[in-house]
């Protein structure tokens, strides 16, 4: 893995994400919520399927803990994204012996679930902190918007990281 690729990749992708998901521009209003993919997101997944496991939680936290600075102010205590990114990322560190990581069927599927189980908790403790009325529906319909926008793009970056991040040798297909 080269790391100093990983950061640079992380600044570009936080730049992209706050300055062109927004809902003007290529952000999204799926399910009457807006929706914006979460890209820092498909780099820890991407991170948990090719680095060594000791340090694919501190990757996701690292990356957590941009996404957190960048696009969740105001969401909620800092950190939180942090955790849910290192947790995630380490959860999908352990199942991946069991996947083919450069199959299109297998990089989607995980960055579905990977941005559903972040997004739910990250909506709920929104409602929580915010002391509104909790709306099940409301944070399902933002969570799996998300979640479909992330993995809509997840081939493309994931065979753009895999072909610039990722040890040479690494066939990507």
């Amino acid at each position: 893995m080269r790391w100093y690729l990983v950061v640079i990749f992380s600044y570009v992708l936080a730049v992209i994400q706050t300055a062109l998901f927004t809902p003007n521009l290529l952000g999204l209003n799926a399910f009457g919520e807006p929706v914006q993919p979460d890209l820092l997101l498909l780099m820890a997944v991407f991170v948990a399927l090719w680095a060594d496991p000791p340090v694919v939680f501190i990757a996701g936290w690292c990356l957590g803990l941009v996404s957190d600075v960048t696009m969740n102010i105001g969401e909620g205590p800092l950190g939180v994204t942090a955790l849910l990114f290192g947790l995630t990322a380490w959860l999908v560190s352990l199942v991946r012996g069991l996947l083919i990581p450069t199959r299109i069927l297998t990089q989607v599927l995980l960055v579905l679930a990977a941005v559903f189980v972040v997004r739910m908790p990250q909506q709920i403790m929104l409602f929580w902190l915010t002391g509104t009325h909790f709306d099940g529906l409301r944070a399902l319909q933002r969570g799996c918007g998300d979640a479909l926008y992330s993995a809509v793009l997840a081939p493309y970056l994931m065979w753009l990281f895999a072909r610039t991040v990722a040890r040479p040798g690494i066939s990507v297909r």
